[in-house]
């Protein structure tokens, strides 16, 4: 799991549920991962007793309980507004209790919101009756470029670099470490540089090495009083070369101790203040608090996971290359669309069109969009056979772009994408439906298992191209708005044809009479309303038959992917969504709370949740992030409408 992941669009840090960091990215937000392990223990000089603080009890948290002074403008009598914006910290907070050694280290962990550096901040407590001499240990295990061949670490001065090819990591502290090494590891059957301080406490000062390499800085803590802290503050700053790391660790040099902290506290509080403005926030306090928690998490999850160029990853968790020597760390089409339709919900325009950006660019020149993508916008790698297509990744974001109209009424960014992106995946959209069925051929399903004539994919290319008809005409391109528009009615008027009476419900696909709670997509991508006999029937037999015993939703019968049928956030939340449709806000609600009580004790969510109620896959995952905003934003609207009695404004989407 990664509990923990700070980021700003041009890096991202991840920490595991041991407080290792263990993904670093930069340039780009998934790529590359230099990271491998950046790990801090412990040396009592006095009992000589070495200890990794990983192996401690160990609390993790995003620190929010910030003393009133922290946040004293130098300008302004400016303090922050209460309630949900405190809330909003992406400041990672990890407390370390030694109950033999009786020493409690806290470290803070902050990323810069522009600039491309980590800045930690150790304190040091010693909870003994008695004075104590410690050495406190950082050990940086880089793959730089994604591997171990041809680094190079070298002392310079008061700062520690590691270096390849065109990628700098510059270490600096206050106070300066007063103790370092540098030397091989992972090679040869040598470990490393830490091994020195798990003997003896000391290290051996060797000031250059090259090749498979790591380092370790220390810093002695001489006479520490009882319970009283003693404070360490310690840097990366990553840059595209020598000259512009060097430059960053000055700027840091002439930073204030607590400056950092505070720059990226207020950045984030500032930006998620914006939702306070949106009518349905109002009934923001009759949510739970874990629910509240959970997301505004989502949303700053969801937005850790974008790059500045547009791109959005599926998951910056790692861990799950250990299953098949690949990650989540590309950008899916339809995992993009779906967290611009939670960017647009909410407001956050200038985003979303960022994704729409990208989406453009990586458009193939027939109209349609491959598998997945890597964050600088190179198609990734894939187990699909040619031509490697998933059809509702490409009728996804012109849904997408439809609903950022509805609710922006913004035709700058309507326009501005037509020619590049809507049009020529629309007349692709249209190209591919039989003309005897009057669905579209077959492609490999959202699932991206199968090939077939998904029912997921067929309402994603209904919503495509009814999007892309309405916003040709309001852009006045009438000819391909009437084009698209008979293909929009076609498929959708054959969608309801895999309604099967005798199951009493819809079939994944024609030839598949499979449960799958994807199906979900036929009322809300519009095809039928939400109380149409067909689309309740068929979500009560989701709700009854793939139910799983911790409480959440699997994808379809007999799902074994990373266990047998567990239930997926993303699942659970459209069956939370259409009771909010249907107006059982209670059960709506239940199932919100089901996921949010699933979360991390951070508040970040798993791709999918075992029987035993732990998580499975990736720890975050975006998608489950961008749903869970949006029904909770389907809820929160819902209560609003229920309190003006119908009177209010419903918001433009669907």
């Amino acid at each position: 799991m990664r509990p923990l992941i700070m980021g700003n669009g041009r890096m991202l840090i991840c920490q595991d549920e041991r407080g290792t960091i263990r993904d670093i990215y930069f340039p780009y937000v998934g790529l590359e991962n230099h990271g491998n392990s950046i790990r801090a223990g412990i040396y009592d000089l006095d009992r000589r007793i070495f200890s990794w603080l990983e192996d401690w009890d160990i609390d993790q948290h995003y620190k929010t309980d910030f003393p009133e002074s922290f946040f004293a403008d130098r300008h302004s009598d400016r303090m922050p507004p209460k309630g949900h914006t405190s809330r909003a910290s992406s400041i990672g907070e990890t407390a370390f209790h030694n109950a033999d050694l009786d020493i409690r280290v806290l470290i803070y962990d902050a990323v810069h919101p522009s600039i491309p550096f980590l800045y930690r901040t150790v304190k040091v407590e010693n909870l003994s009756p008695l004075s104590r001499n410690l050495r406190l240990f950082s050990n940086q295990n880089y793959m730089i470029l994604e591997n171990k061949i041809g680094e190079t670490a070298v002392i310079d001065g008061d700062v520690l670099v590691h270096y390849k090819r065109d990628r700098y990591f510059i270490h600096g502290s206050r106070p300066v470490f007063d103790q370092f090494a540098t030397g091989t590891a992972e090679w040869k059957g040598l470990q490393g540089t830490w091994r020195d301080m798990e003997e003896d406490g000391a290290l051996s000062g060797n000031v250059v090495v090259q090749g498979s390499v790591d380092s370790t800085l220390a810093w002695t803590i001489s006479e520490l009083l009882p319970h009283q802290p003693r404070r360490v503050d310690f840097w990366i700053a990553i840059a595209k070369g020598y000259a512009s790391a060097i430059r960053i660790h000055r700027r840091i040099l002439n930073t204030g101790e607590d400056s950092i902290c505070r720059q990226s506290f207020n950045f984030w509080r500032s930006f998620i203040e914006r939702i306070s403005l949106l009518p349905e926030c109002k009934e923001m306090d009759r949510l739970p608090e874990n629910v509240k928690s959970v997301f505004y998490r989502s949303l700053l999850a969801t937005v850790a996971h974008m790059d500045v160029n547009g791109s959005v990853i599926a998951s910056c968790d790692s861990e799950i290359k250990q299953f098949g020597a690949d990650l989540y760390t590309y950008c899916w089409p339809r995992d993009a669309a779906w967290a611009c339709l939670a960017l647009d919900r909410i407001r956050y325009h200038n985003l979303s069109a960022e994704v729409y950006g990208f989406l453009s660019r990586i458009l193939t020149d027939r109209g349609y969009f491959l598998h997945k993508y890597t964050p600088a916008g190179d198609f990734g790698s894939t187990w699909h056979p040619v031509p490697m297509i998933q059809i509702d990744e490409t009728g996804l974001p012109l849904y997408a772009l439809y609903q950022n109209w509805l609710i922006s009424r913004d035709v700058w960014t309507t326009g501005r994408y037509f020619s590049s992106l809507i049009a020529p995946a629309a007349d692709y959209l249209a190209s591919t439906l039989d003309r005897k069925t009057g669905l579209p051929r077959p492609s490999y399903d959202l699932w991206e298992e199968r090939k077939g004539v998904n029912i997921y994919s067929a309402c994603s290319v209904y919503a495509g191209l009814n999007g892309a008809c309405r916003l040709a005409r309001l852009l006045g391109n009438d000819d391909e708005a009437g084009y698209w528009s008979e293909a929009a009615a076609v498929v959708k008027g054959a969608i309801p044809g895999l309604y099967d009476e005798s199951l009493g419900r819809f079939k994944r696909s024609p030839s598949d009479p499979s449960l799958d709670a994807s199906l979900f997509a036929v009322w809300y991508m519009g095809v039928l309303p939400p109380g149409d006999s067909r689309v309740a029937n068929s979500m009560r037999a989701i709700e009854r038959e793939l139910l799983t015993p911790s409480g959440g939703v699997a994808r379809y019968t007999g799902d074994s992917y990373q266990g047998y049928m567990n239930g997926w956030i993303i699942c659970t939340l459209w069956l939370a969504q259409w009771h909010i449709a249907m107006g059982d806000l209670s059960r709506g609600l239940e199932l919100i709370c089901w996921c949010a009580d699933h979360a991390a004790i951070t508040g970040l969510l798993p791709e999918q949740v075992g029987y035993d109620g732990a998580p499975r896959s990736v720890l975050p995952l975006m998608w489950s992030h961008c749903t869970f905003v949006l029904a909770v934003m389907d809820y929160l609207d819902a209560l609003a409408q229920e309190r003006m009695g119908g009177q209010m404004e419903k918001p433009l989407y669907n």
